[in-house]
């Protein structure tokens, strides 16, 4: 469950204004917001990878390269280990902001 509405309502404003499918779709994963370890996105990904994950990462693991990572939720342990990587973690918004076509971004779910 989202921490505040007022998240999702930031996330589905975004969305809509884009009309982008892929944000469509984050919007519809919202409901059910699932948890993957950074070793997960590490092995499922390559060096500059943009990935959006519609719920928490955790710090489990190491992530070996750069990923740029938007997600609804960080454990401080993630970021630090984003960051130590070359990485760049955002929050979903920023990630729509930033990419609002989501030309190249891969959705990940645990």
């Amino acid at each position: 469950m989202l921490e505040t509405n007022y998240e999702l309502i930031e996330i589905k404003k975004k969305a809509r204004s884009n009309k982008a499918k892929i944000w469509q779709d984050i919007v519809q994963r919202l409901d059910h917001v699932s948890e993957i370890n950074l070793y997960h996105i590490s092995k499922i990904t390559k060096s500059n990878d943009v990935v959006v994950v519609p719920g928490k990462v955790l710090g489990d693991g190491v992530l070996t390269h750069s990923v740029t990572i938007g997600a609804l939720s960080y454990t401080k342990s993630a970021k630090n280990k984003i960051k130590e990587a070359g990485g760049i973690s955002f929050s979903i918004p920023e990630l729509i902001t930033k990419y609002p076509e989501g030309n190249g971004v891969k959705i990940i779910v645990g």
